[in-house]
């Protein structure tokens, strides 16, 4: 900002201009200025008065104001001769903290609501050097009668924003305000610095893994910059970085399920190279190498290079002949026919695994595993995918308990197959040795003529197995892995409505918007069968209507680091449980579970429990 305020007379008459027509051309106001009004007057603020609300239950101890507290003293030294107040808030304009030079100007403060716990949005008091901020994403300096509330028009203030360094949303803003008089363009070059000091520690606060992958990052994106610029992508558990180009070459949908992708892929093998089929059928080449912290695997960081022809233009109609001409890859849209939370993804790992089945199945005779975690659907892949090709109902799935009590009449039919059923083998990696040897022995005996053997298996995709295991799994000729739910975000959705649909297939019943994020919010360690578990007992406390968050189960809202005891599940319960009951605030919601309220920000925290 390299402007000088206009005097305040002018700029008074235009202020009153706009109050009577808002519609009035604002000559002489700075652009972010007069842009700011105009969102004061729509979003119906008071110029007469300071009307913002107080906010009890703010974390006054955060990430955020730990790191920015060593800078604000420092900065508060700088300018220890001026009365000015330094004010941090949170990415909602809510003061959480604050540190007066002097006395005189702190009580200022406090009579304009400028205190900890106070709200400062544009939506609240109008133009000011903290809700402007957040509004348009720079720095800015309002003076005197930039202010839109009178009460404020004796101050200037000069604010920043704080972003995170990895994902560059902004955190909070950090404001320098003063009595107009002692205003100087220097207060506007001290909060744009010190706001990149916090930012600066914020990035060392961060994780090892975090910083890892941010470094392996900023060496990919120099590298594809000095090649010409390429698109680059980095995706860790919670993280993610791109390049415009990236931003540029890819929509949202494309975007998000290439996330997942390597999400999935950075757990299985330390580089890819490969070719990545997307939701909207573009083909995507991905060359991405793995960032890992000692064993801890941090993320993985890529290059995608989407096909052109000649002209430039990218090759999407090829790509999805390409696609078009895998037997059952379905790359777009449900599966005709099939039905339930197997019968589409946008995943593009999930689909290759279901081309790989769809491939093994139309085979005779057939043999095919398929891996993935307990619950990810691994059955309903083989049954739905067997249902379009063969028809439905010629699946016979045989859990790994019957295997184990009496794999002999499973083998019986191993030998004398039924040509027209396809036979499941489910959870062969928890058998015992006695129950492998069996099926194997089985598999090795002739079968009568013209009556092939269809086969399929599922198992865990980390089992490690002994000898009779590993004899089991040489019997098969095909394995594809079914990707988790945290690596199919995008499904969720889709996947959520289907299961509804199943479970009270003749009612009116959805889920809220609010319901539909919370899901999103949560891993599913669970998988599909966690989803199902928590939908069940969503519909058993409202049968019919709109789910909301509230009749969702309380691991819904739950994201832990690690895995919970269950006397620990049972306390994330209770503290969730009582969240609710005290409509999120979390003052109210510590005095009924008996707990400080510093103790209770930390069991949030420890917990992973979401807003």
């Amino acid at each position: 900002m390299t402007h000088t305020p206009v005097g305040r007379t002018p700029l008074t008459r235009a202020r009153v201009g706009h109050l009577d027509r808002s519609d009035v051309d604002l000559l002489g106001v700075r652009d972010h200025v007069a842009a700011s009004w105009r969102r004061s007057l729509a979003l119906g603020v008071d110029p007469g008065t300071i009307a913002n609300r107080y906010h009890p239950d703010l974390e006054l101890d955060s990430r955020l104001v730990r790191c920015a507290q060593p800078v604000i003293d420092r900065l508060a030294e700088q300018v220890a001769d001026v009365p000015v107040c330094i004010a941090l808030t949170d990415d909602h304009a809510r003061l959480v903290a604050r540190r007066d030079t002097q006395r005189g100007i702190g009580v200022l403060a406090d009579g304009n609501n400028f205190a900890t716990g106070f709200g400062y949005g544009e939506g609240e008091v109008g133009t000011n050097g903290v809700g402007t901020v957040l509004e348009s994403g720079e720095s800015v300096h309002i003076v005197g009668a930039e202010h839109f509330v009178e009460r404020l028009q004796s101050y200037a203030c000069a604010g920043a924003p704080v972003r995170d360094p990895l994902t560059r949303r902004i955190e909070g803003v950090l404001d320098i305000s003063c009595r107009s008089e002692h205003s100087s363009p220097v207060l506007h070059s001290l909060v744009r610095s010190a706001a990149a000091q916090i930012q600066e520690a914020l990035l060392l606060d961060r994780d090892p893994g975090q910083q890892a992958l941010l470094s392996a990052y900023s060496r990919a994106d120099a590298r594809a910059d000095a090649r010409g610029r390429r698109a680059v992508l980095a995706v860790g558990r919670r993280t993610v970085l791109t390049n415009a180009l990236t931003q540029s070459l890819l929509d949202a949908g494309d975007l998000l399920a290439l996330q997942d992708h390597m999400r999935f892929v950075m757990f299985r093998t330390a580089s890819t190279d490969e070719g990545v089929d997307l939701p909207s059928g573009t083909r995507v080449r991905l060359r991405g190498t793995v960032v890992a912290v000692g064993d801890s695997v941090a993320g993985m960081v890529g290059t995608v290079t989407v096909p052109q022809d000649d002209a430039g233009v990218v090759l999407v109609a090829r790509s999805r002949a390409r696609t078009a001409g895998r037997p059952a890859e379905h790359t777009a849209g449900p599966v005709p026919g099939a039905r339930g939370p197997a019968a589409a993804s946008r995943a593009p790992a999930w689909r290759a695994a279901r081309a790989t089945v769809a491939g093994a199945l139309a085979e005779s005779p057939t043999a095919v595993l398929v891996l993935g975690e307990p619950g990810s659907g691994r059955c309903r892949m083989l049954t739905d995918t067997d249902g379009e090709l063969h028809g439905p109902g010629n699946v016979l799935a045989v859990g790994s308990e019957q295997l184990t009590d009496a794999p002999g009449p499973v083998a019986d039919v191993i030998r004398n197959p039924d040509p027209d059923r396809l036979l499941v083998l489910r959870d062969v990696d928890r058998l015992p040795d006695a129950a492998l040897e069996t099926l194997s022995a089985a598999l090795d005996d002739p079968r009568p003529p013209g009556r092939p053997l269809r086969i399929a298996a599922t198992a865990s995709d980390d089992a490690v197995g002994g000898p009779a295991y590993g004899a089991l799994l040489d019997r098969f000729r095909w394995s594809a892995t079914v990707p988790p739910v945290r690596h199919r975000s995008a499904d969720l959705p889709e996947l959520a409505e289907s299961l509804l649909a199943e479970l009270a297939p003749q009612r009116e019943v959805r889920l809220s918007p609010a319901a539909h994020r919370v899901l999103a919010r949560h891993t599913w360690p669970g998988n599909v069968a966690e989803l199902r578990e928590a939908l069940t007992g969503a519909l058993a406390r409202r049968p019919v209507g709109s789910i909301e968050p509230s009749d969702l189960p309380e691991s819904c809202q739950s994201v832990p680091r690690s895995s919970l005891r269950a006397v620990d599940q049972a306390e994330r319960d209770t503290i969730v449980a009582a969240l609710r009951d005290a409509g999120g605030n979390r003052v109210a919601a510590a005095g009924a579970l008996g707990l400080a309220r510093s103790t209770l920000y930390r069991k949030i925290r420890l917990y992973g429990i979401t807003d």
